[in-house]
């Protein structure tokens, strides 16, 4: 996946579970390390680095201007 589809598909996951995106994506990690899959795991991992980056504020929402998401491109 390029750094944009990263960047992207973070911003998709803060869309879509808002506050516990980066908890979803740690779950995730967790999962494929636990089944060897260590190449998805670090993919996951560099999701959890984008996903805090976009800093969520208390209300749950992105500091960003990005809210139009489509999930299904």
């Amino acid at each position: 996946m390029t750094q944009n589809g990263f960047a992207y598909f973070a911003d998709a996951l803060v869309f879509v579970h808002g506050p516990k995106a980066l908890e979803e994506a740690a779950r995730h990690a967790e999962l494929c390390e636990r089944e060897g899959d260590m190449e998805t795991a670090a993919r996951w991992r560099r999701t959890m680095v984008l996903v805090g980056n976009l800093g969520l504020s208390s209300s749950g929402k992105t500091s960003g201007t990005k809210q139009k998401h489509c999930l299904a491109a």
